[in-house]
């Protein structure tokens, strides 16, 4: 079941994410221990959550097993944020400080969209076709608002997927130096 969620859904939200994203590129570069990384997360993606939900955006959730988080294009970069990500380390908020901003800098200015920041599906759901049913019910409700869609994807293995959901490559692939490259992507309405 695929639903909407809300602020009572954001401790879930976090633990859920936190697992997801235990072994992705990104997160180990911004949490490069493994035992941090699964400690810190939770907190990490929960405040991601929240602000979405402050900005506007929409987070929905497949059968409490995975989640999308999207902010309006752009309105994630605020610098205003970061301060309320106070569980990070000096050495993880250089870090985190660092992609942020080469983020902003990549962003695209190709008009209204959303931003989905973040799909994930926690690691004993995971190649059961969760997280391509959730994708597909998200731009689905972005199709019937007639809105474009952007990704930044954070492997090489991700791109195949939203490939298959209409979403194209847009500039070249980017990263703080030196860390992971993420993939800029695409879609637009209806495709």
């Amino acid at each position: 079941m695929i639903r909407t969620a809300g602020r009572d859904d954001l401790s879930l939200i976090g633990k859920l994410l936190g697992a997801a994203f235990q072994g992705d590129p990104v997160s180990a570069w911004i949490f490069p221990d493994d035992a941090r990384r699964a400690a810190v997360q939770p907190k990490f993606f929960r405040t991601f959550a929240g602000l979405a939900l402050d900005a506007g955006g929409i987070i929905y959730v497949h059968s409490d097993v995975a989640a999308t988080v999207w902010f309006p294009g752009g309105d994630d970069d605020d610098d205003e944020a970061s301060a309320q990500f106070d569980m990070l380390s000096e050495d993880e908020a250089d870090r985190f400080g660092r992609l942020t901003e080469v983020m902003a800098e990549n962003h695209p200015t190709m008009g209204r969209h959303l931003h989905l920041q973040f799909i994930g599906v926690h690691p004993d759901h995971q190649r059961a076709g969760i997280g391509g049913a959730l994708l597909a019910h998200n731009l689905q409700a972005l199709d019937e608002r007639r809105m474009a869609a952007y990704l930044e994807a954070s492997s090489t293995l991700s791109p195949p997927l939203y490939q298959r959901h209409g979403f194209e490559h847009i500039g070249t692939p980017f990263g703080p130096e030196p860390g992971p490259r993420m993939y800029p992507m695409w879609r637009e309405p209806g495709q």
